[in-house]
């Protein structure tokens, strides 16, 4: 039996990662070509009984046809409708919980109100009540979920927490204050769960407040603490299938 190398998730059946770094729809079809070859080698290497059962459970079998291996056509329709929900399920929708950017290189939660095609931009409604910087990029915006562990792997551009900022009376009510950074290492916990090791990827430079109480460049914490952002190109699919 062919099996392909895991580049993102893990399991018994063909993975496939989305990265973070994909900029564009030419890149997307490179990898959907990778997948399409993927299946074609599994399909021809249906040596064992094992196999076959297994694509059997997963096939898109018409009533009555019990015993009959799926197709490659059928096999590639699953994987290419499993790689949209899985894009669906990382794009933030309207009404979605997430964490976005601010200024000064600060993330802060908030709730999603609308996509601007046009600008490639969120209108969000911040948690804290706060009327500005309401307007930030695709890429600055991350579902407030807790994300696969295949998405904080080494070298993932994460959110991550450090630090609580004050409200003010009348302006905001205070809250959690994330940034933007990059995990370096990562360590396997129980309950499959990941200790995460990393840094911040701005600083003063770029116009970034490191003065605060809790500033450290590095930092260390779970897995399930961070927040991934999606790239361009999944938010378009996202919301093109919505529209």
């Amino acid at each position: 039996v062919v099996s392909t190398q895991s580049t993102g998730r893990q399991g018994g059946r063909i993975t496939f990662k989305m990265d973070t770094a994909m900029k564009d729809e030419a890149e997307f079809n490179e990898k959907m070509g990778y997948l399409t070859e993927a299946v074609k080698g599994m399909i021809n290497s249906l040596n064992t009984a094992q196999e076959t059962q297994r694509l059997q459970q997963l096939s898109l079998q018409e009533p009555g046809a019990v015993g009959r291996l799926p197709s490659y056509d059928q096999v590639l329709q699953m994987e290419r409708a499993r790689v949209g929900r899985d894009i669906q399920e990382r794009v933030p929708q309207v009404g979605d919980h997430v964490i976005a950017h601010w200024q000064e290189q600060s993330y802060f939660t908030a709730t999603i109100v609308r996509f601007i095609k046009e600008t490639m931009k969120f209108e969000i409604r911040w948690d804290d009540q706060d009327e500005s910087g309401r307007f930030p990029e695709v890429t600055m915006v991350a579902l407030n979920k807790v994300p696969q562990n295949w998405e904080v792997s080494v070298g993932a551009r994460v959110f991550f927490p450090q630090g609580q900022y004050r409200g003010q009376e009348g302006v905001r009510t205070g809250g959690r204050r994330f940034h933007e950074g990059i995990v370096t290492k990562t360590e396997e916990c129980t309950g499959n769960r990941l200790r995460c090791y990393g840094h911040h990827l701005k600083g003063a430079a770029d116009g970034k407040w490191v003065t605060y109480h809790e500033y450290s460049y590095e930092f260390c914490c779970f897995s399930d603490e961070l927040r991934v952002a999606p790239n361009p190109y999944d938010v378009l699919h996202a919301y093109s299938q919505i529209n």
